[in-house]
This record gives C-alpha cells, structure tokens and sequence, in this order.
C-alpha cells in the first residue's frame, strides 16, 4: 500500500512541469528576466520584441483609497476611476484603469517562443509558446 502511495507521488512531480504554461523566468543575454521588471530593463536585455499588442482594462477595486494604487490618483479625479453607487448609498469600489502590454519573442527555431505580459510598465507574466520559426 505505501509502495503505491510514494509511486503515485512521484509520478505527480514528474508530470507535474506538462501541465502549466506559464514560465517562471527568461534568460536574455546572460540576464534572468522574472515578474516585477520594469519594461526598460526587459527591452535592454532583450531587445526589441517580435510585435507588440496594447489594451486597456478597466477593472473594479474595492478599497478605492488602497496605496497600492499609488497616491497620484486623487479620489475625485473621474479621469483615472469614478465611484459606485448602490441604491442604498456609495460604498467603496471604483473602476480603474490598467494598461496591458502583451511583448511577443521569437528567438528562432531552436528556442521556445515567448510571450511577456506587462501591467502599468511591470512585468507580471511569461508564457511560453511552441519552437520559433
């Protein structure tokens, strides 16, 4: 019985790397490239990206006055976000805006193709494709 258990573990780890897509860092020019690098950085070590594709994103905050979203956007500034109301009064969630970047990398047949996701100028993710071409 426990010859089994550990058996199925182990097969778990080993097939564990198929499933998942996303890569935990790129290597550009001797360099590690990993989430939270800013897209100067990125673009110095590896160059410039096969194509790029922009979007905006609104999305719904709870905590409006959050400093994670920094101290330059002002509460009142409609621009950025605006306030919700319910019919029983205005509770604190408000929609904000997020600048996607999508950096698409082919490094040629030899290497997998690579895909940079990039919010507000940070790096958040890095999908890994098929071979280039």
């Amino acid at each position: 019985m426990n010859k089994y258990i550990s058996g199925s573990i182990l097969m778990v780890f080993i097939c564990l790397p198929w499933f998942g897509d996303t890569a935990l860092a790129l290597r550009c020019r001797g360099k590690v490239i990993d989430a939270g690098i800013p897209k100067p950085e990125v673009l110095a070590h590896c160059g410039e990206p096969t194509w790029v594709e922009e979007r905006q994103e609104e999305r719904l905050i709870r905590n409006c006055r959050s400093p994670r979203y920094g101290d330059d956007l002002k509460w009142k500034d409609r621009e950025y976000y605006r306030r919700r109301h319910r019919p029983d009064g205005p509770h604190d969630a408000c929609v904000i805006h997020v600048t996607i970047e999508e950096w698409f990398y082919n490094f040629g047949s030899s290497r997998f193709t690579q895909t940079l996701l990039f919010e507000d100028n940070r790096l958040i993710d890095i999908i890994e494709g098929d071979y280039g071409y």
